[in-house]
């Protein structure tokens, strides 16, 4: 498949995965692979490789808030299995750390749907 870098020079390769470092690829020419950083591609390309895998990229003016939601579900989760809290005080819990986060969001322009989107990625 043909990509585009962020300056406009298109390649061809193989979409591997995506995750917060970038997209990996490997090229055809020697079979070698690379992870190149988001900010190196297109935004076309990015937009691709999100759809293609179903990566969800932190949008950075969100991340700080994204790490405390996450770490505070894990929490959660971690209270939970091992009988500190009930299932009852644990949804609560979710549901007060989705709320925040999505507060965060909407200040930032994101609206529920892509807040949730967001937290719930993998």
């Amino acid at each position: 498949m043909v990509f585009t870098n962020a300056i406009g020079v298109a390649f061809t390769a193989t979409l591997l995965s995506a995750g917060d470092a970038g997209a990996t690829f490997v090229f055809p020419e020697d079979g070698a692979t690379n992870t190149l950083a988001f900010s190196k591609l297109s935004a076309g390309t990015v937009r691709s490789v999100c759809a293609q895998t179903g990566f969800v990229i932190v949008p950075p003016a969100v991340r700080p808030a994204y790490d405390f939601a996450k770490a505070n579900l894990t929490s959660i989760e971690a209270q939970l299995s091992d009988g500190r809290i009930g299932a009852e005080a644990a949804e609560e819990r979710r549901k007060r750390v989705r709320e925040a986060f999505r507060r965060v969001c909407r200040g930032k322009g994101l609206d529920e749907r892509e807040a949730d989107r967001i937290l719930d990625r993998k």
